[in-house]
């Protein structure tokens, strides 16, 4: 099996929160988690790492650009890093086995692309390993079922046959729709009510048989009967032989005839909604073609007098590279050694730009050459038009043709065919004749129909013709709804069986993500919780794409929704408890657990419970934890593994350098640091007693008296001082006094007296102690923390079940524990500084 991947450190420079770089080392302890108020950049961290994998180089709240309630991508860089002059991004190491790999990503510019290493690691995360407090609720109560079996499906690998399902479904919806469609039958059945007069409403065969014949055959042979529907009927053809003999004898079809050939030639259309006529036809693309051919001659006479030196452009093409700007200016002409300034032109730029005028001349003259071969080709081709067409109207006009037409044509026909060796001849006077023949035609056509009457052979054929396509129409549209119908039915069948057999995989696997669940559900909310269920609909329904979290509430409400029925801790702890179970069985080759203030709708209890779950459950990976809550905090590192764990916390916000962090414990640096800068300590003093009391209360097994539930793990300082004080009492075990305190220091440290001057509001207009005060009291609690020490020099203690007395905690030395002699009094700023040493 592969090695797994693993963060090695983590570096933040000019990203959000943090503008100076801060590195998080998981070379030696691979988890981390972090304590911060709300608002001083803890979440930054996970921001970090969303957007280490993120494929569009942002974060989903941020977006991929500025628009509504979105800041896009620019939110990604401190606002102060461009001024500070540094570059935002976030660089990172990753480790697997023992190979180490670098990478970065820089958050600011329009390019943020992804680092190899980060899309390595991500190809490790089947399941998403960032887990945000607020979208918990989200999933249980507001992810639709179908969002939340698509996503749990990806996870358990299934997404090919969740697209055959998706497939299936969906091409099964698409036949359903067409096959009930009626969108060509309402067509068609508008159109039968035009065509018959509103006469037929619906298509029958029978009733638009008797149409034919009564309405539109017998008005103008009775003998005749149509027979069939179909085009081969004996009456359908004689009714074919009957139009063009109607054609015929009125003399339509020669008219007809006539008015085409025209319209080769020439007309004149003038546009409905008014504006210039246009014309169309072989004597007017003609025409067009010699003005186009007449420009362009013109335009290239005078750019080839422009360019009459076209012998030299070659030479003018290597001295424009020998004047070129790049090259270094000649002194002397290269062909007559004429020096540069005795030259006509004067200047190597006026040399220049005579080259450039010469060159861009014979562009200009090649682009007009250009043109008249192309408008030289149209108006052959347009010219062979014409001649082609101008034959068959003069044919189709008599000898004796009255107006002259005939004349006039051949003579136009004579001047075209010497064309190009002779000029065209002018068409206006032919175009002339041609409109006028034109609208003659257009007026007899239109009398000799009027003439006819509503029932001629032609419209009966033609009322025919328009029946029979819709009859073919029609029958094409009931056999493809036939033919849908008969498809939806099958692929029915099919989708059942396809989908049953998906949905026994999927639900197979989902049974072996459901244990895991409640399991971790259970260790939140207790043995008692009622295990949750992660169901498919039933076989029967045809909508397989869904998951629905269930539980059994009781007797009468089972299977139900866990949103109606659970409390909102219980609700964060089904969609936490689902997603750390996949994590867990899926992400073996990433093992990277990311939480984002995952308990703030937990009390103290659960919050614990938390805390022991993942020491439990959660020791094989890695996991990085920020939180706002303190003692949720203090309850992992009661718990957690300290080999594994580090703890930090973020003490405050700083604007020009970013979150300011500290260890989880106040050091002793610390306290001299602020006297330093002339500030009070006293609060630092306080905390570093109080987790002092807390190693050494643990470490001893001392008897705390159990809590308020509102306080139930949150112990004062003078608790632990008095459970320390009352357990060295029954072991007849009393430290040394301390030089400069009157009383046992165990009884001061339970008071805290110096130290509530500097952390606590005084009444007294004297009443805040000093610096100095401060000095000789921690000189005081050092000697004091002094007497603590084993022989071998460690400070930790155990006391395992059994033994009355603490051992050190070292597993090589076991001392029983006895108070050490304090060292001889230095006094004042000595002892401290010893202290330190």
């Amino acid at each position: 099996m592969a090695d797994p991947m693993f963060f090695h450190s983590l570096t933040l420079e000019g990203f959000r929160a943090y503008l100076q770089p801060k590195t998080f080392d998981f070379s030696k302890k691979p988890c981390l988690a972090i304590f911060a108020p709300n608002g001083y950049g803890k979440s930054s961290v996970i921001d970090a790492l969303e957007f280490l994998f993120s494929e569009n180089g942002t974060l989903d709240r941020l977006g991929q650009r500025t628009l509504n309630n979105q800041a896009g991508p620019a939110a990604l860089a401190h606002n102060g890093a461009q001024a500070a002059g540094i570059a935002p991004l976030v660089k990172f190491t990753t480790i697997t086995g023992n190979v180490t790999t670098e990478g970065s990503r820089a958050a600011s510019g329009n390019q943020r692309p992804i680092h190899a290493a980060a899309t390595a690691m991500k190809a490790g995360f089947v399941v998403a390993p960032i887990i945000r407090g607020y979208t918990l609720r989200t999933f249980v109560e507001e992810h639709k079922a179908e969002t939340r079996y698509s996503d749990v499906v990806s996870w358990l690998q299934l997404s090919p046959l969740v697209e055959v399902q998706k497939n299936l479904r969906l091409l099964r919806r698409e036949v359903k729709a067409a096959a009930e469609s009626t969108t060509e039958q309402v067509r068609l059945a508008g159109l039968l009510r035009t065509e018959t007069a509103h006469t037929l409403h619906a298509w029958d065969d029978a009733a638009v048989l008797d149409f034919i014949n009564t309405n539109l055959i017998a008005p103008l042979d009775p003998s005749l009967t149509l027979e069939a529907l179909v085009a081969a009927d004996a009456t359908y053809l004689e009714v074919g032989k009957r139009v063009e003999a109607e054609e015929k004898r009125v003399g339509l079809a020669g008219l007809r005839q006539i008015r085409n050939s025209i319209i080769a030639l020439w007309q004149k259309t003038i546009p409905e909604d008014g504006g210039e006529p246009q014309y169309s036809g072989t004597i007017a693309v003609f025409e067009n073609a010699l003005s186009v051919l007449a420009d362009a001659t013109a335009t290239e006479a005078d750019e080839r007098d422009k360019a009459a030196g076209t012998v030299f452009r070659s030479l003018w093409k290597e001295a424009e590279k020998l004047f070129a700007e790049s090259a270094p200016a000649p002194e002397a002409c290269p062909v007559c050694t004429t020096a540069i300034g005795d030259t006509a032109a004067g200047s190597v730029s006026a040399i220049r730009d005579l080259l450039k005028a010469h060159l861009d001349d014979l562009q200009s003259y090649n682009d007009a050459k250009t043109a008249l071969d192309n408008a030289q080709t149209a108006a052959n081709q347009a010219h062979n038009r014409l001649v082609a067409r101008l034959p068959g109207m003069i044919d189709h006009l008599s000898d004796e043709d009255s107006g002259g037409v005939r004349g006039a044509l051949i003579a136009y026909q004579a001047g075209i065919a010497g064309w190009p060796v002779t000029v065209a001849p002018a068409a206006a006077a032919i175009t002339a004749d041609l409109e006028a023949r034109l609208s003659d035609l257009d007026r007899d056509i239109a009398e000799i129909e009027e003439k006819q009457g509503e029932h001629t052979w032609a419209k009966a054929k033609a009322s025919i013709d328009r029946l029979l396509k819709m009859q073919t129409e029609m029958a094409l549209a009931t056999r493809t709804t036939e033919e849908l119908t008969g498809l939806h039915h099958a692929l029915g069948a099919q989708a059942t069986l396809v989908s049953g057999k998906i949905r026994e995989k999927v639900q197979s696997l989902l049974d072996t993500l459901q244990v895991p669940m409640n399991d971790i559900y259970r260790e939140i909310q207790g043995d008692n919780a009622k295990p949750i269920r992660l169901e498919l609909p039933g076989e029967d329904d045809t909508n397989q794409q869904r998951m629905q979290l269930v539980i059994d509430f009781a007797d009468n409400r089972q299977g139900v929704a866990p949103a109606g029925y659970l409390s909102d801790s219980q609700i964060h702890s089904v969609a936490l408890a689902l997603r750390l179970a996949a994590i867990k069985k899926f992400n073996g080759a990433a093992p990277l657990i990311v939480l984002d203030d995952v308990v703030t709708s937990y009390d103290a209890d659960h919050r614990r419970a938390i805390g022991a779950m993942l020491a439990k459950m959660f020791t094989d990976g890695q996991i990085i934890l920020v939180t706002h809550d303190e003692r949720f905090f203090n309850h992992l590192k009661d718990q957690l593994a300290e080999k594994l764990w580090q703890f930090t916390r973020i003490i405050r916000l700083d604007p020009a350098y970013g979150p300011r962090f500290s260890d989880h414990r106040v050091t002793d640096e610390m306290i001299t640091e602020r006297w330093a800068r002339g500030e009070s300590a006293a609060n630092e003093m306080r905390q570093a007693e109080e987790e002092w009391l807390l190693g050494i209360a643990r470490g001893f097994g001392v008897n705390i008296r159990i809590r308020q539930l509102e306080r139930a793990y949150s112990y004062e300082r003078s608790e632990l001082a008095s459970a320390i004080g009352n357990f060295l009492t029954n072991l007849k075990l009393a430290p040394a006094d301390v030089p400069g305190v009157n009383n046992r220091f165990i009884a001061s440290l339970i008071k805290g007296e110096i130290e509530n001057f500097g952390s606590h509001f005084q009444d007294g207009p004297y009443g805040d102690g000093s610096i100095g005060d401060e000095k000789t009291r921690w000189t005081e609690f050092v000697t004091f923390r002094e007497q603590f020490q084993c022989v071998c020099g460690r400070a930790k203690y155990q006391r395992p079940f059994g033994l009355s007395k603490p051992i050190c905690g070292h597993a090589k030395c076991e001392t029983q524990f006895t108070f050490r002699p304090p060292a001889a009094e230095s006094g004042g700023d000595g002892a401290v500084l010893a202290a330190q040493a």
